[in-house]
C-alpha cells in the first residue's frame, strides 16, 4: 500500500473508519481509538483561525480591488480622453470591452494553469502582466496602441480573478467560508472606492507635458498609477504558501502539512509540534499525479495542455452540468447588465453635467446622450478645440455611486450564510433590472444618481453570492478550470454590453438600458434552479 495512503498508527490490517474527519483504529485491546490522521476540512478547521487568515484575507482582498481599479478605469478617463485619443462612442464601447476580451481569454488559460502548476505563482505571474501593460498604456499616444496595452492588461486580470478566489476559498474552514467570501468580495467595493477617489484627485488636475510626439497630462498619470495596486499584490504573494489544497491535489501530503502547521503557528503562537495531525487524506486523483513529477519540461507542458482540455470536459461532467450551463448563462447577463451600464456611469455623468450648464430644463439622459455644446455637428470632435477637463461634480457623482454598495456588502457579510448564496442572487440580478429600468424613466440628475446608487448596491449583492457560488459548486480538480470558463462568459456579457452601449447610446439609448434591466431579471429568476451550498464542505 502507498505511503500516501497509509496511517504512520501500525496496525496489522489497514481498514480505517473516518469519523467527523478522524481516522478510528483498534487498539491493542481491540477498542477504537482516535488516530493523528484527518481529512481537509479537518486539518484547516484545526489550524484555528486567527492572524493568518486575516493577513490572507488583506493580500487577496486587495488583489481583488487591484482588478477593479484596472477594470474601472478605463471609464473614469473616458471623457478626458476623448479628444487626445480622438474617441468615437463605438471607440469607448470597444474600449471597455476590450478589457473584457483579454479578461475572457486570459481567465481561461490562467485558470487551467493554476489547476495544473498552482495557485500561488500564476497569480503572481497574472499580476505582473496585468501592472505592466496596463501601466504602459499611461504611454500610449494612439488609440490603436492603447487598445492593444490594454487588451494585454485584460490578459493579467483574466488570470488573477478565478485564481485569487480559488486560492482564498481553499485557505477558509467551511464554518466561515461564506462569510470570508463575502468579506473578500467586499474588497471590490474598496477598488471602485480607490479608483473613484484616484480619478476625483488626479484626472481634474490642468497639468501637461507635450513634445513633437509625446503628451503626458492628468489622465495618462491617473493610468499609471492605477496599475500599483496589482503589482504591490505581486510582491506580497511571495510571503504566502501554496494553497494546501492544491498540493494534496498534486500528491504532496507532506507540503501540505507543513503549510498547515505554519498556519497553525500563525494563528496560534504554539510551535509546529503541537499541531495534532501527522497524516492527511489524498484520494486516487491525487495520487495519480505524483507520477508526473520527475518528467520533463516539454512532456509536462504537453501534459498540461491536454489536462486542460481534459479540465474543460469534467467541467460538463453529468453530476456538475446542470450547475455549469446555469452559472455561464448567469454570469453572462449579470456582467452584460451590470458593465455594459455601470462603465457608461462617468461618461453619461459628464454628458449631464454639460446639459445642465447650457439648459435650465429637466430631461431624462436618452434626450442628452447626443447633446455637445457650442458645434455645428458636422465634426465629432469639433468641441475638442475649447473643450475643458470635466467638471468636478462629474468625479463627485461616481465617487459617491462607488461608495454606495458598501451597505449591501456589509449586509452580505453578515447574513450570507443566513439567508444563503440563491437568496441574494436572484434579489439582487432582479432588483438591479428594475433599477436599469427606472434609470430609462427618469428625469432628473439627482435622481438618476440615486437610482445609480441603488443599482450599483444591489448589483454588488448578486456579485457577491455569485463568487460564493462559483467557488463552492465544483471540485477541486476542476474548480478554477469551471470558475474560469463561466467567467469567459461574463466576460463575453460584458464585452457585448460595452459594445453594443457605444454602438446605440448616441442612436437609440433606449435599446441598451432596456436590454440591460430585461437580462438582469432573467438572470435572476435563472439563480432560483442553481443548488444551495450555504456551509457544504467544498467537493
Amino acid at each position: 500500500m502507498s505511503y500516501y495512503t497509509r496511517s504512520r498508527v501500525s496496525s496489522a490490517v489497514y481498514s480505517p473508519l473516518i469519523e467527523n474527519g478522524y481516522e478510528i483504529t483498534n487498539d491493542d485491546e481491540g477498542g477504537p481509538r482516535r488516530s493523528t490522521r484527518a481529512d481537509y476540512e479537518t486539518a484547516i478547521a484545526a489550524t484555528e483561525y486567527g492572524k493568518f487568515h486575516y493577513w490572507l484575507l488583506l493580500a487577496c482582498g486587495w488583489a481583488n480591488a487591484a482588478d477593479a481599479v484596472e477594470i474601472l478605469c478605463v471609464s473614469f478617463l473616458l471623457p478626458s480622453a476623448e479628444c487626445d485619443l480622438l474617441l468615437t462612442s463605438t471607440d469607448k464601447g470597444i474600449l471597455s470591452a476590450i478589457v473584457f476580451l483579454g479578461m475572457m481569454i486570459g481567465g481561461y488559460l490562467w485558470g487551467g494553469l493554476g489547476d495544473s502548476l498552482g495557485r500561488r505563482g500564476v497569480l503572481m505571474v497574472s499580476m505582473t502582466v496585468n501592472a505592466i501593460f496596463g501601466m504602459l498604456s499611461s504611454l500610449a499616444m494612439t488609440f490603436p496602441t492603447f487598445l492593444v496595452l490594454r487588451f494585454l492588461s485584460g490578459l493579467g486580470i483574466g488570470g488573477s480573478i478565478p485564481v485569487t478566489w480559488s486560492y482564498y476559498a481553499e485557505f477558509q474552514p467551511k464554518a466561515k467560508r461564506g462569510a470570508m467570501l463575502s468579506f473578500l468580495a467586499a474588497f471590490w467595493m474598496v477598488g471602485n472606492f480607490v479608483v473613484a477617489g484616484l480619478a476625483w484627485a488626479i484626472i481634474p488636475l490642468t497639468f501637461e507635458y507635450e513634445s513633437a510626439n509625446f503628451q503626458f497630462n492628468s489622465w495618462r498619470l491617473f493610468t499609471l498609477l492605477c496599475g500599483i495596486p496589482s503589482l504591490s499584490v505581486a510582491v506580497t504573494l511571495i510571503f504566502f504558501p501554496e494553497s494546501p489544497r492544491y498540493l494534496l491535489s498534486q500528491g504532496d501530503e507532506e507540503g501540505a502539512l507543513e503549510v498547515f502547521r505554519r498556519i497553525y503557528t500563525s494563528n496560534t503562537g504554539r510551535p509546529v509540534s503541537q499541531y495534532p495531525f501527522t497524516n492527511l487524506e489524498l484520494d486516487d486523483d491525487m495520487l495519480s499525479t505524483i507520477s508526473h513529477h520527475s518528467e520533463k519540461l516539454f512532456r509536462r507542458i504537453k501534459r498540461i495542455c491536454h489536462r486542460v482540455g481534459a479540465q474543460s470536459k469534467l467541467a460538463f461532467g453529468p453530476t456538475i452540468r446542470r450547475s455549469m450551463i446555469l452559472m455561464i448563462i448567469i454570469n453572462f447577463a449579470i456582467q452584460f447588465g451590470y458593465y455594459g451600464l455601470w462603465l457608461w456611469f462617468p461618461e453619461l455623468f459628464n454628458r449631464l453635467q454639460v446639459y445642465y450648464e447650457d439648459h435650465n430644463v429637466t430631461v431624462s439622459v436618452c434626450e442628452v446622450v447626443d447633446f455637445k455644446p457650442n458645434t455645428t455637428g458636422q465634426d465629432p470632435f469639433e468641441h475638442c478645440e475649447d473643450a475643458a477637463p470635466p467638471d468636478n461634480q462629474v468625479f463627485i457623482n461616481a465617487f459617491i455611486v462607488a461608495i454606495a454598495p458598501l451597505p449591501a456588502n456589509i449586509w452580505t457579510i453578515f447574513h450570507m450564510d443566513k439567508l444563503g448564496r440563491k437568496f441574494f442572487l436572484v434579489f439582487s440580478m432582479i432588483g438591479s433590472g428594475l433599477a436599469a429600468f427606472l434609470i430609462w424613466l427618469v428625469r432628473s440628475s439627482a435622481g438618476n444618481l440615486a437610482l445609480s446608487c441603488i443599482f450599483g448596491a444591489v448589483s454588488t449583492m448578486g456579485f457577491n453570492a455569485l463568487d460564493c457560488l462559483g467557488a463552492e459548486l465544483f471540485p477541486t480538480n476542476v474548480r478554477s478550470t469551471a470558475m474560469s470558463i463561466t467567467l469567459a462568459a461574463a466576460r463575453l456579457g460584458a464585452i457585448l454590453g460595452n459594445i453594443i452601449f457605444g454602438v446605440f447610446v448616441d442612436v437609440a439609448c433606449a435599446i441598451p438600458i432596456l436590454l440591460v434591466a430585461t437580462l438582469l431579471m432573467f438572470g435572476g429568476l435563472l439563480g432560483l434552479w442553481l443548488p444551495n451550498t450555504t456551509k457544504e464542505p467544498l467537493l
